[in-house]
């Protein structure tokens, strides 16, 4: 199938999306296109943004291998409403349910991520999604509709430390390593893999894969998920597998997208001060101390 398809490289990756299959020329001819580079210059302060929401209790899902990414589905058709987990608050105005979780990640410690902030990429990505329950019945006609899809973006960063809810998800992938497998899991807290801030920067985008359906708010949070090295290298091997290769699941990652003059709003107060300077070195106002930025 089409969804089986495509990939991040070669004949069916990114550059050819939009020639294959007529349901997916946003991914060459859209304006609001995602993954983007978060430029710290061209931020724009919010003060009406305010903390984005994840329900606190655990769901039930499917941890598989796609052959794209590490995906972690909910189970929403068998646990009941009030067990849903919503992302609220912050740039929404309703209530989106979460269904699915991917993990984007690289060979190398450079790479990996689908966003980059002033250029630099990381070796792993969260992408938390769900939709709007508010007004869409469902994720299909959610994808295709205004204000239809929200995704919480968490960007990783290595460490010795790692958040104990995503080691609970990564060791589960030794078994699940070949394209096509999946395996059922049981009491996982989303809100678990949410490092401890409030801050965020927020833009309207895409889905970052095919069909590439501009009806994504993106909220990418200023702190890391902290993840080990032993975790990523178990990630590192999940293969994917057609008719003539066998290869690794690693970097799948979409090539960075023009914002085309779309802003980029962040609830993050700049500090006069920092500005004072012709040139600040400011460190852990974004992104939790992993991003050196240089404002001029």
């Amino acid at each position: 199938t089409w969804s089986e398809w495509w990939t991040y490289e070669g004949i069916s990756g990114p550059q050819y999306w939009s020639l294959v299959n007529n349901d997916w020329l946003l991914c060459a001819k859209g304006k609001r296109q995602s993954p983007i580079n978060i430029d710290p210059r061209e931020l724009l302060y919010d003060p009406n943004l305010d903390k984005v929401k994840v329900d606190n209790h655990t769901m039930n899902g499917f941890l598989m291998n796609t052959g794209q990414h590490l995906k972690f589905q909910v189970a929403t058709n068998v646990s009941p409403p009030m067990n849903w987990v919503n992302i609220s608050g912050g740039p929404l105005a309703y209530k989106y349910m979460i269904t699915d979780v991917y993990f984007h990640f690289g060979s190398t410690n450079n790479q990996g991520s689908d966003h980059a902030v002033d250029n630099i990429t990381f070796p792993l990505e969260i992408q938390i999604m769900g939709y709007n329950t508010d007004l869409y019945g469902n994720v299909s006609h959610a994808l295709e509709s205004t204000n239809g899809i929200a995704i919480i973006s968490l960007l990783g960063q290595i460490d010795k430390r790692s958040n104990t809810e995503l080691d609970t998800l990564l060791k589960k992938v030794e078994l699940i390593k070949e394209q096509g497998e999946c395996i059922n899991v049981e009491n996982i807290s989303i809100h678990g893999l949410l490092p401890n801030t409030e801050n965020y920067v927020t833009y309207e985008g895409s889905i970052p894969f095919p069909g590439c359906q501009e009806t994504v708010t993106w909220m990418i949070f200023n702190k890391p998920v902290y993840v080990n090295e032993e975790s990523l290298k178990i990630l590192r091997e999940m293969i994917r597998e057609d008719s003539i290769n066998r290869t690794s699941v690693a970097n799948n990652f979409r090539p960075l997208q023009m914002t085309h003059s779309r802003p980029v709003r962040t609830n993050i107060n700049f500090s006069v001060s920092y500005f004072a300077l012709s040139i600040c070195i400011v460190f852990g106002v974004l992104f939790g101390g992993v991003f050196l930025i240089y404002v001029v």
